[in-house]
């Protein structure tokens, strides 16, 4: 009685709570992908009664898709916004309306579908005498569950004879030893583990970067806001419009992080942070910045300033585009100093040619290109691509000399036979080694 009074009293509590970040999922579901935004399943409840549990849903919605029961690691079946609920548990939200119904509890069992649990043995079938729960001892032990199977197995058949009996077993254990006071121990364990959890080792390692971003990006988002809000009111500042930032802040954070997720943002690599992440940060901050208006309306705050939501959008996009464009900045200084520069060249084309050589010689990171050189006395002494063009080929003699240079790289634009052995011509009166740079070949090195 003590323990399903507990259970009324947290759900209804949660229910109340998370209702505004319930409405944030629901519309990034809906816009993620087709289909409804709960997945609803049957599972097997106390004394064998069947019932259907509540999660959102982080799958394509296609009918004719049959697919396996079960869901492993990079399911092609599971959705952009699903992964990231997966990942923080987010999905399992939804399920404080079962434990309200009665037909699960905080703290039990994880119910199964009912063609797993015809596969229990008699004693197995002693879990079916206590209330399923959202969070069980076998789910905290096994808490990334998808990362179990090995590549190239069956995920039904490999669940169902090796990861089914071993939970069923510490699951058996907590049947024989359950108490209130263990339920609530098990409950903290839960919370904790799915913190900790959404980042494992092998994780972490591989998206450190984005991980590192991600949790900037949230401190630069709560910060933007407060400031917002601050430079609205400034002497202003009461502890009314105090206690107003303190309620809406955690909206704002899960809101825009959740956006820029979805956007796509921490995909990508700030090392080759570019304008279509810009992109991005626009879209995501945008778009949050109009779902954080409707929960600020639907949570009661009707009387929020909208120019705080102004000031804080123009704040957050500084930030978050200004700290990624210095960070690959400072990277691109960085390890320019750590490489030796090896050749200083000069090319030989101001055009479409010369502007793909350019490019092809910035990505190799170990060259210092000083000068163009072109034959179009319009483009003499302009600057092309940021560098100057500081003569025509007839020069290529002294600005090898004046500037040290060790290879002319030959880009012209729609370069005949003729014009070509006379820069090569040049090139060799210069004692400079040459190549020509063209669209279908590297050239080769004179």
């Amino acid at each position: 009685m003590l323990k399903r009074s507990f259970d009324i009293t947290l759900s209804l509590i949660g229910l109340i709570l998370l209702t505004p970040f319930f409405l944030a999922i629901a519309i990034f579901i809906k816009l993620d992908s087709k289909g409804p935004v709960f997945f609803r399943q049957t599972r097997i409840g106390k004394g064998g009664k069947p019932f259907r549990m509540f999660k959102f849903r982080t799958m394509v919605d296609a009918g004719h898709w049959v697919g396996p029961l079960l869901s492993r690691q990079s399911d092609p079946r599971v959705t952009t916004i699903g992964a990231i609920l997966r990942r923080l548990k987010l999905n399992e939200f939804p399920q404080l309306i079962n434990v309200l119904r009665g037909e699960m509890s905080f703290v039990g069992p994880r119910p199964e579908v009912p063609e797993f649990v015809k596969l229990y043995t008699k004693e197995q079938q002693r879990i079916l005498c206590v209330r399923p729960g959202i969070v069980g001892p076998s789910q905290i032990r096994m808490r990334n569950e998808e990362e179990l199977y090995p590549e190239g197995v069956d995920p039904q058949v490999y669940y169902s004879r090796h990861i089914l009996p071993m939970k069923l077993g510490v699951d058996l254990s907590y049947v024989d030893n359950r108490s209130f006071v263990k339920d609530v121990g098990y409950l903290f364990q839960g919370i904790w583990t799915t913190i900790t959890g959404a980042i494992t080792g092998r994780h972490l390692f591989s998206n450190s970067e984005q991980i590192a971003l991600f949790f900037c990006d949230i401190f630069i988002c709560g910060l933007s806001y407060s400031l917002a809000y601050f430079l609205r009111f400034d002497d202003e500042f009461s502890r009314l419009h105090k206690t107003v930032v303190a309620h809406t802040l955690p909206y704002v954070v899960v809101t825009r992080m959740g956006a820029l997720a979805y956007f796509g943002l921490y995909s990508s690599i700030v090392q080759y942070f570019s304008f279509n992440d810009v992109i991005k940060v626009i879209k995501g901050v945008c778009f949050s910045s109009a779902l954080v208006i409707l929960l600020a309306f639907l949570v009661g705050e009707r009387s929020h300033p909208r120019s705080v939501f102004a000031i804080d959008w123009f704040i957050v996009m500084f930030l978050l585009v200004g700290y990624r464009v210095s960070l690959r900045t400072l990277r691109e200084r960085l390890n320019q100093r750590e490489r030796e520069v090896e050749e200083k060249v000069l090319i030989y084309g101001a055009g479409d040619t010369g502007d793909l050589a350019l490019r092809y010689l910035r990505m190799q990171g170990m060259l210092d290109v000083v000068a163009f050189v072109d034959d179009d006395p319009k483009k003499l002494r302009k600057t092309f691509k940021g560098i100057k063009v500081l003569g025509n080929r007839n020069d290529i003699e002294a600005l090898v000399r004046l500037h040290h240079v060790d290879h002319v790289l030959i880009a012209m634009d729609d370069l005949n036979h003729e014009s070509l052995e006379q820069a090569k011509i040049l090139c060799k009166k210069a004692g400079v080694s040459y190549e020509v740079f063209a669209l279908t070949n590297g050239g080769t090195r004179g």
